[in-house]
């Protein structure tokens, strides 16, 4: 090696994923919230109270988590497409 070497940030290499919330299917249970507080809110019912959202890479793994702790499957991650073509 010829110079320092940076640490390596493996948040930064996580891609962003889009969120699609079912507000029909939720019943409250809050553990989106619990895993993934970042990246759930709830209204004042303790509902979930997003629609679609995009989250950045930092915080996938709250999403992924905070959706798979969904009882009512509620929640689905989607990968965002990449508008890159070739």
């Amino acid at each position: 090696m010829t110079g320092p070497t940076e640490p390596i940030d493996a948040a930064a290499s996580v891609p962003p994923v889009r969120v699609k919330a079912h507000p029909g299917l939720c019943n409250g249970w809050g553990e989106c919230h619990r895993w993934g507080p970042d990246v759930y809110p709830l209204d004042a019912d303790g509902m979930l109270d997003i629609h679609l959202l995009e989250v950045p890479g930092e915080l996938a793994e709250q999403a992924r988590i905070g959706a798979a702790a969904c009882p009512e499957q509620a929640i689905t991650l989607m990968t965002p497409v990449d508008v890159r073509r070739h």
